[in-house]
This record gives structure tokens, sequence and C-alpha cells, in this order.
């Protein structure tokens, strides 16, 4: 029990010191009585080989990996779509690649649909710049 909270202890400055610079001067300079401690921290450390937790934590990290790759090849699909009816109308601008985002997710990415829409919307916008310039 003694060496459980004596080994949290010098896991907590550890971690202190690592996180806190300033900490780390304050670390440097312990009391007789806290470096015994340590010392009974690294005894139980070369009991209680530390490998296997550092496996276990390599295999957490590498599972939530693959979900990140996943969710990038997610988007990638809808980015190609974007950018394939920019190329195909020529168009420019970051309000044109959302306008076609916000078609392709609200016709489900069908794209004689969202072209249609598309070339409406674009005459729509040129009519009113056009009528209003006018004026």
């Amino acid at each position: 029990m003694v060496e459980e909270k004596a080994a949290k202890e010098a896991t907590k400055a550890t971690l202190l010191g690592l996180v806190k610079p300033e900490v780390k001067n304050a670390v440097a300079v312990k009391a007789p009585s806290e470096v015994r401690k340590t010392e009974a921290v690294k005894d139980i450390a070369k009991v209680k080989p530390e490998a296997p937790k550092a496996e276990v934590k390599t295999e957490v990290k590498s599972e939530g990996k693959p979900e990140a790759a996943e969710a990038k090849k997610e988007a990638d699909p809808n980015k190609e779509f974007v950018d394939g009816i920019m190329t195909e109308m020529s168009l420019k601008g970051a309000s044109k690649k959302r306008l076609i985002k916000k078609l392709g997710e609200q016709y489900g990415f069908d794209k004689q649909k969202v072209l249609f829409r598309l070339r409406r919307a674009l005459i729509t916008e040129r009519y009113a710049a056009a009528h209003e310039a006018g004026h």
C-alpha cells in the first residue's frame, strides 16, 4: 500500500516535471525522504516489467489510426466530386465549391441533378448581378 502511494507520488512528480519546466527545478532539489521514495519506485519498476503495458498502449493507438484513415477516405470521394465539377464547368472560388458541395449533399451526389441545379443557380446569380448593376 505504501509502495503504491510512493509510486503514484513519483509518477506525479515526473509528469509535472515534463509538463512544467519551473517545477522541474523544484524536483531536482528534493528532500532526502523523497529521494528514498523514488528509489523504492525504481525497485518496483525492476520487479514489474513495463514492456507489456507499452505493447497494449501501442495497440490502442494503432486502432485509432485506421479510423482516421477511413474518415479521410470517406471525405475524398466528395472532394473529388466537387473538384471534377469545378474543372468541368471551369469554375473558380471557394463560394462555388461550397455551393457544389451543398448541392451534392442535398441530391446525394447525383452528378446530373447537381449540374442542373448548379447551372440554374449560376444563371440566377448572373441575372441578379446584371439586373442590380443596371439599376
